[in-house]
């Protein structure tokens, strides 16, 4: 599996994420082509520069002057003009957390937020070309160091705030920070967000062979002279350890709640993709009264989030919070031949190195609607080929 550890010992930007992938052999035709289907009208540029003798990609925007101030739902606007689905959600996943914490620091909605410079075409450039780049470069997970907090000032259209400027320091929450005395902005929102959103896990380079390294210079120059960039490691993980990653498990009893909220909770849950899984085990509670434990399980930089959310939607007045570590098996998603057609599959790689795999629930049951067929024949005729679950295929399956 390809993944992308993102070293931010001076911060980072979206133009130095940017900047990085290009380093790593992502082509500025390739993503200017993609672009244009958002008709900003702007002329990318990629430029080599050298910072403390390393040699790195400048990336650059050259847009109309005087662009219009765009609020959320002019950029949503925009993004559906992006023909690939994953994109265009992710994207808005970005935007969307731009918005809310500009209406939380401003004290507004999110509807009445205007974005200034987060909206200006090189952001918008800047969101999508990262996510495209990913895709470019089949990077299937991405990880990061800690992240720099930078000493200093900053002059906005709202007047001088303490850096990190209110919108980075809201969107920073949750993610593993030090102190750095920069006086320079050395993590912008655009960069945040994307943080936020892609990154799977922060701490040192996991386990993995490094295969290409890029560096992405930054726009400023640092006054203590240390290197204002990004290094971006592109690494391969091996296919057959399985990964260790930390997980946070979140634990709440009901059992004075509205059975019907039960529905919302469960279609909120089972459709967010922050939330690793949840189940409710029916439990006695201390008042011989019926009641249920949800556990939720999410990613340690999202769990105060979730646990706030949690009080929020449920009658439940506390929340245990519980940091574990899970091993993960190798999974990609293939695609395997049946009588009725191709369908999906979860394909597992064990750890001795052979493999077992599963059709996809969904796959299945649109088979069995449409052919008008029980579902258990269904997964006993993928039996028969040796893809159903608990099969064991061979090194070579």
């Amino acid at each position: 599996m390809k993944i992308l550890y993102l070293d931010c010992f001076s911060g980072i930007s979206g133009d130095m994420w940017i900047s990085s992938l290009l380093d790593l052999g992502l082509s500025l035709a390739d993503l200017s082509q993609y672009l244009d289907q958002l008709e900003l009208q702007a002329e990318l540029q990629q430029e080599r520069c050298s910072i403390s003798g390393i040699t790195a990609s400048r990336f650059v925007v050259k847009a109309p002057p005087h662009l219009p101030l765009r609020h959320l739902h002019d950029i949503q606007e925009i993004l559906t003009r992006l023909k690939d689905a994953t994109v265009c959600h992710q994207a808005n996943m970005v935007f969307s957390a731009l918005a809310e914490v500009e209406a939380k620091v401003h004290g507004i909605s999110v509807d009445a937020v205007h974005f200034h410079e987060i909206g200006a075409v090189d952001t918008i450039v800047d969101v999508v070309g990262v996510l495209f780049g990913l895709q470019q470069l089949k990077i299937e997970a991405v990880y990061a160091s800690p992240i720099p907090w930078s000493r200093g000032f900053i002059t906005i259209d709202h007047g001088i705030v303490p850096l990190p400027a209110p919108a980075t320091a809201e969107l920073l929450r949750g993610i593993p920070c030090y102190g750095v005395e920069a006086d320079i902005e050395l993590v912008t929102p655009t960069g945040a967000a994307l943080l936020k959103t892609l990154v799977k896990q922060y701490g040192n380079l996991p386990a993995c062979s490094p295969l290409a390294i890029g560096y992405g210079a930054g726009s400023l120059q640092r006054s203590d002279q240390k290197p204002n960039m990004l290094r971006a490691v592109l690494a391969e993980e091996s296919s057959s350890i399985p990964s260790r990653e930390p997980i946070t498990v979140l634990e709440c009893e009901i059992d004075d709640m509205n059975p019907e909220m039960f529905s919302h909770i469960f279609e909120t849950l089972g459709t967010d993709p922050q939330v690793k899984d949840f189940f409710v085990t029916s439990v006695q509670m201390k008042k011989n009264r019926p009641g249920f434990l949800l556990t939720l399980l999410c990613e340690p930089v999202n769990s105060r989030a979730w646990a706030d959310w949690l009080l929020i939607n449920t009658t439940s007045l506390g929340v245990r919070i519980c940091e574990q570590q899970r091993l993960i098996l190798p999974r990609s998603e293939v695609t395997i031949s049946s009588p009725w057609g191709p369908i999906r599959a979860k394909k597992a790689v064990l750890p001795d190195g052979s493999f077992r795999c599963k059709p996809e629930y969904e796959d299945c049951v649109r088979i069995a609607k449409q052919f008008n067929i029980p579902l258990s024949q269904v997964y006993s005729e993928l039996s028969r080929d040796g893809v159903v679950d608990n099969y064991i295929l061979t090194k070579e399956g």
